[in-house]
């Protein structure tokens, strides 16, 4: 009897572990890649156009993007910004109301990272909603919002939501696939499904046209779910 008693307790540390991995990894590097796109896909999905409208807008989401992509993640609830970053907020909270679409797509999508990094939640999902619900957006962004809007809930949103979500943008083809994947491979370790979790991962890591970070973070997630390795 007492055997099972310490058994369960060492199964139950074990799974907190892996639930606290599967979560420092899936978090790795998404930041880092919505600010190259939104930066990168600012520059130069704006230069070709002519209009000066479209260019001033650009200038401007360029202005605002340097004064807030460098905010560390809050600790915990909200924390105040600074003056620059405040200023630029207010900039994409304009681009965001008044710019032509492409530029106003991408002033949301970095309100939304200003407001989590500083700790409004809240906001942050209200925003990405909004890019995920706005049909004129390019769908390439609305279905990184959705990402985002998922990965931000991943430790406590509704599990069926969250999947029915992801779900749209795994497959073959699909931009996002291998992030949505990771996410949903984290689910699975979260709910407990272990072996659901461990075929996702092993097929990450397996699959040579997902970039290697996503391959690299599978790859040690599933040697950490591998129950061999004690």
């Amino acid at each position: 009897m007492a055997e099972d008693v310490f058994k369960e307790v060492d199964d139950e540390l074990k799974a907190e572990r892996l639930r606290q991995a599967a979560r420092r990894y899936a978090g790795l590097g998404l930041g880092v890649l919505a600010a190259v796109l939104v930066g990168a896909g600012a520059w130069s999905w704006h230069l070709s156009s002519q209009k000066s409208a479209s260019l001033a807008a650009t200038g401007s989401y360029l202005t605002a993007l340097r004064q807030t992509d460098h905010l560390p993640p809050a600790p915990a609830g909200l924390t105040p910004l600074g003056e620059t970053a405040k200023a630029g907020l207010a900039d994409l909270q304009k681009l965001a109301a008044s710019s032509p679409s492409g530029i106003a797509t991408l002033a949301r999508l970095q309100e939304a990272a200003v407001q989590a990094a500083h700790g409004d939640v809240k906001a942050a999902l209200a925003t990405w909603d909004a890019v995920q619900n706005d049909q004129k957006a390019d769908p390439l962004l609305r279905d990184l919002a959705t990402l985002l809007w998922c990965q931000k809930q991943i430790d406590a949103g509704d599990p069926a939501t969250l999947r029915s979500r992801l779900s749209l943008l795994t497959g073959k083809g699909k931009a996002w696939n291998g992030l949505a994947s990771e996410a949903l491979a984290t689910l699975d370790v979260r709910e407990g499904h272990l072996d659901d979790a461990r075929k996702k991962f092993a097929a990450l890591a397996a699959t040579e046209d997902e970039p290697s970070g996503v391959r690299s973070r599978a790859q040690a997630m599933s040697q950490a779910l591998d129950p061999s390795a004690g």
